[in-house]
């Protein structure tokens, strides 16, 4: 089964959406309002997903600046050109791509970086976790994507600005990880529980007071059940839903699971894996889905922490951090 989130800002044009995508016989599972005004509709589809192939990087450039060229005509922009060979480098999603290289061309003064940071800022929401959490935190993601560790240097972030956080762990079937987790807040210092179910989880909360980050168990986004048993933890912990992806997903992937995190109220997202991934569409990819940006973690060891996302920071990750050669192999 294929599921997919589709946002409009009518439930008509959401409808029209899901049958050109999804076909006649695409079932609605769920309607609910968009993060920034319109409607959402997630959608099931028997179907089975025949992905487009994929673009080579010198062509989706090539492409990319074809478009620029038509609004800026034969004027010379090294700074622009940039930036649209970074966006085709890391396959960046089509329409964010166009509408960033758009804003980065107004925005004619700077260098690359800090105009695609511009454009970056006036397209995506950033919101970082604060120090110490006023409510509690539950961390989702798909398994093996390093939700533990996020959750680890987040508490190490609360360690530092004074409170002494609860870690709770739901993850009781996926081996190791109530021990690993365990083994974490003992180095720190940090209180642990570990709960079973929903129900216990809402009876823990009532015991202790200070933030409270619970580690829940890994999930595939693309199976109802697993999001389901996400949203029965968030609930019973009045918890915030922070979705921990990995920067190296490719796009599509990623825009549509952050979509159906989403879709259960997660409202922020954490991208990690910066240091592994050579392309970073999924940023971008994620960034469409309406979830606000917290941190980035761009390194695995727990004392190396959480940076706060800013636009200059995933204008920096997408720039700098790596060459962009055009003659890279697909």
């Amino acid at each position: 089964m294929r599921l997919k989130t589709f946002a409009a800002q009518t439930l008509t044009q959401a409808m029209a959406d899901v049958r050109r995508e999804m076909g006649a016989e695409a079932v609605i599972i769920a309607t609910s309002d968009g993060p920034n005004g319109g409607v959402q509709v997630r959608a099931a589809s028997e179907m089975s997903h025949r992905p487009d192939p994929v673009e080579p990087v010198r062509e989706r450039t090539q492409r990319l600046a074809e478009a620029a060229e038509i609004a800026r005509g034969d004027r010379e922009d090294e700074h622009l050109d940039q930036v649209i060979r970074a966006l085709g480098f890391h396959r960046s999603p089509g329409v964010a791509a166009q509408a960033l290289i758009k804003s980065a061309q107004d925005f004619s003064d700077g260098h690359a970086v800090g105009r695609l940071a511009h454009a970056i800022e006036a397209r995506y929401a950033f919101q970082p976790l604060p120090a110490i959490p006023e409510h509690a935190v539950l961390f989702a993601g798909t398994p093996g994507v390093g939700k533990t560790s996020a959750l680890a240097k987040t508490a190490a972030r609360s360690i530092a600005a004074g409170a002494i956080p609860t870690l709770i762990s739901c993850d009781g079937e996926r081996a190791g990880a109530d021990a690993r987790l365990h083994a974490l807040a003992q180095k720190m210092g940090a209180a642990f529980i570990t709960v079973d179910d929903p129900r216990e989880l809402a009876d823990a909360m009532r015991e202790f007071d200070g933030p409270a980050l619970i580690d829940s168990p890994a999930v595939n986004p693309f199976e109802l059940d697993d999001l389901d048993m996400t949203l029965a933890f968030a609930d019973s912990s009045d918890a915030e839903i922070v979705y921990v992806f990995d920067a190296g997903l490719a796009p599509e992937d990623a825009e549509d699971a952050a979509s159906l995190f989403a879709s259960i109220g997660a409202s922020r997202c954490i991208p990690v894996k910066l240091d592994c991934a050579r392309r970073l569409g999924a940023l971008l990819g994620v960034g469409e889905t309406g979830l606000a940006f917290a941190q980035i973690s761009s390194t695995p060891f727990i004392g190396g922490g959480l940076a706060p996302a800013t636009p200059l920071r995933l204008a920096r990750a997408l720039i700098e951090n790596r060459a962009h050669p055009y003659e890279d192999s697909d």
